[in-house]
């Protein structure tokens, strides 16, 4: 179950092991709905100190949305890129 990271509290994810995913979502530029998702592996992290936890923290800001899985053991962080497509039907009621 994926929960958001910045309601996660540091002694839960102490002295675990996480994989860090990108989760690209491409946005239709009219309605703003997903066309399609890329996910890709960015790191292998350990949260073994409070500083890890920040740090942590600090990095998810930069993104959409970051979610954490503690039965898994991976961390998700989104993002949205507009990259000028549409969905048809969105461009059929132009």
């Amino acid at each position: 179950m994926k929960i958001a990271l910045k309601t996660m509290k540091f002694e839960q994810m102490k002295n675990k092991t996480f994989e860090v995913r990108l989760i690209t979502e491409r946005l239709c530029e009219f309605c703003d709905g997903v066309i399609d998702t890329k996910e890709r592996v960015l790191r292998i992290i350990q949260i073994s100190d409070s500083q890890d936890y920040e740090n942590l923290l600090m990095r998810s800001k930069v993104y959409d949305r970051a979610e954490v899985d503690l039965e898994n053991t991976k961390i998700y962080f989104y993002a949205h890129d507009y990259p000028g497509d549409a969905h048809q039907s969105c461009l059929e009621k132009l």
